[in-house]
């Protein structure tokens, strides 16, 4: 498993650090964004809801990358799953309305299961693409991983820049 995200982490800083130089000044600084995360992990996804809710927060700096926190939630009879994600990201152009997202961080785990309650701090990282309804509205789909089952999953998410 320390393979696995030590070479996810590798190639999502190979993605970001070639973008960082890249990123528009003129996009929108801020961005909140709402939507699912659908966990890759069966036994996780048959003990929850088919989707957690997903919802996050964003600030663009130039010169460094995209800042996001995250939070995703799931829960089902007996069990409950959220965690927190701090993302260090870039966005490389890919097509006119069509750009390619990657980040690394921190992942905060918490997974409660018949009154037990368990914390994992892991590296995380994601990586997707994003597609522009207008300059404002964004649509995203991309895979996040933490380091752990529980926070593992596909997420589709819509966008509000200003």
């Amino acid at each position: 498993m320390v393979r696995r995200l030590l070479s996810v982490a590798v190639l999502t800083a190979a993605m970001v650090l070639p973008a960082f130089a890249q990123v528009d000044e003129q996009q929108q600084r801020w961005a909140v964004r709402l939507g699912v995360l659908w966990p890759t992990a069966g036994d996780i996804r048959d003990r929850t809801d088919t989707f957690w809710v997903y919802f996050g927060v964003e600030r663009n700096f130039p010169n460094v990358g995209i800042v996001s926190l995250d939070y995703t939630e799931g829960s089902g009879a007996g069990f409950k799953y959220s965690h927190f994600a701090l993302f260090l990201n870039s966005k490389q152009n890919y097509a006119p309305r069509l750009d390619l997202l990657a980040g690394i961080g921190i992942v905060y785990a918490k997974s409660e299961i018949g009154g037990d309650t368990d914390y994992k701090t892991r590296l995380g990282g994601t990586v997707g693409a994003v597609y522009y309804i207008n300059p404002r509205t964004e649509f995203q789909v991309r895979y996040h991983t933490g380091g752990a089952k529980e926070t593992n999953g596909i997420v589709l998410t819509f966008s509000l820049r200003f």
